[in-house]
């Protein structure tokens, strides 16, 4: 009877052990939700889901207060469901291999062929757009490719992260490039920038130190990089075939315009290594000083870029990444995709979906902590831009700006991250070389091709 007893109190402690691991991992499906759904399928948006957001991008209660928003914008449409975010999550790979990062967690569009391929994370949408009847035209159609691996829709933008340039319009003027009242268009091209770089260089009394260049631009950094990869005409990879493709006649003519910047002195290539006479002509640039034009990597960084140019008095304006002959404006953008193992798909999507809607979108831009809408006719708005009599006559258009020319600027969305690190690392020792010695960079170029390509061969 003992043993019985025994044997009965095992049993239970086992079930309760059972039951509390699956409350701990939030109940995730064993099997991995593809998305596809059936034609007759009714949507069943109720019950909890779980919110998982990156601690280092929502470190502060101004970015908090935007997604708690759009949560609970989406929760006074659908109030059968309840809705809990966790702002403290550092590191992902543990939770997705245990199955209990939640239901929806927020990545980049760098992160989108890492978790939908390799890590097979996230779960198609596709088959819930046309179910929620969610119109993908009014996105703008770079920020939705974006979210996108082999033509399938794995997670949704938020943001535009259209690149941009904050410029000093004094300078320009004195140059006799603008009039007084006079701004660069939204249209302007690479050569424009050639023209106004060559015009804006000036050089101390010893004539071999400068300072002033038309632009700072950190050639190790993916979007300024990636540009000149697709800028006039290089198709420089194949997700089907898997292989890059950058000894061609289009990515090295876009090489050949940075190098060819870089000779001229137009440009002051950061974060590569450059030679001791090199860096003694560009000892007095700097980013708050002598770059007429200065990349902005984000809205949300807009304040601090030109916060020196206000205290000096400067007048500045904003100007989108210059046009080239092919589409190439760099842009990214952030946003949330669907676990692919959660337990509730229809309501996890229906979350997501709310982004790519004018109330959901409304509800994260429309205050402190907001950022640029993904919607088209939200960009014409002006509830997004920042306030203030700093910001008044500023052309905020320029961050939505030639929309229909946006590519990824993250090369890490576009192939595996074990070969986007080795792009990475090799466009940066391709500058570097070059800013030593004047290396042969077309060998480096086509080194690089070989060596990526032999290992996405062995991630088959």
């Amino acid at each position: 009877m003992k043993n019985i007893t025994k044997l009965i109190v095992r049993i239970a402690m086992l079930v309760l052990a059972t039951a509390l691991l699956m409350i701990a991992t939030g109940c995730k499906n064993n099997t991995a939700n593809s998305g596809e759904l059936p034609d007759d399928y009714i949507p069943d948006v109720s019950g909890k889901i779980n919110v998982t957001c990156r601690a280092d991008v929502y470190s502060n209660e101004s970015t908090r207060k935007a997604v708690r928003s759009w949560v609970s914008a989406f929760m006074n449409k659908y109030p059968d469901t309840q809705v809990e975010i966790n702002f403290n999550v550092s590191d992902y790979t543990a939770l997705i291999s245990s199955k209990s990062i939640g239901d929806v967690f927020f990545l980049t569009d760098a992160d989108t062929y890492k978790y939908a391929v390799t890590n097979q994370a996230l779960m198609a949408l596709d088959y819930y757009i046309e179910l929620f009847n969610i119109n993908t035209d009014d996105v703008y159609s770079g920020i939705n490719e974006l979210c996108k691996v082999n033509g399938r829709t794995y997670f949704t933008g938020m943001c535009c992260g259209n690149v941009t340039f904050a410029y000093n319009v004094d300078a320009m003027v004195e140059a006799g490039l603008l009039e007084t009242n006079e701004r660069i268009p939204n249209d302007w091209t690479w050569d424009d920038f050639k023209v106004y770089a060559e015009a804006l260089k000036t050089y101390d009394d010893d004539g071999v130190t400068l300072t002033q260049v038309g632009a700072i631009m950190p050639l190790y950094w993916s979007n300024i990089f990636s540009p000149f990869l697709y800028a006039y005409g290089g198709e420089w990879y194949n997700t089907e075939e898997k292989k890059v493709t950058f000894f061609n006649e289009g990515v090295i003519k876009g090489i050949g315009e940075v190098i060819n910047a870089i000779d001229n002195r137009w440009i002051c290539p950061t974060g590569v290594s450059m030679s001791s006479e090199m860096r003694s002509e560009f000892a007095k640039i700097s980013d708050t000083q002598g770059s007429v034009f200065n990349f902005i990597s984000a809205y949300t960084v807009l304040q601090d870029r030109v916060a020196t140019w206000n205290a000096n008095g400067v007048t500045w304006d904003v100007c989108p990444f210059p046009l080239f002959e092919y589409a190439a404006s760099p842009c990214g953008t952030l946003g949330f995709g669907v676990f692919s193992y959660t337990n509730n798909p229809d309501a996890a999507a229906a979350l997501v979906l709310t982004l790519y809607t004018e109330e959901g979108q409304i509800a994260l831009h429309g205050q402190e902590g907001g950022d640029i809408p993904v919607l088209k006719k939200l960009g014409e708005q002006d509830f997004w831009h920042l306030t203030g009599e700093q910001y008044e006559g500023i052309n905020f258009s320029a961050f939505t700006a030639n929309y229909d020319r946006y590519l990824a600027g993250q090369v890490n969305g576009c192939v595996p991250q074990e070969v986007a690190t080795l792009i990475e690392e090799g466009m940066e020792d391709l500058y570097s070389s070059y800013c030593q010695s004047a290396a042969d960079w077309t060998y480096k170029l086509q080194e690089l091709e070989t060596q990526c390509n032999e290992t996405w061969e062995s991630l088959k």
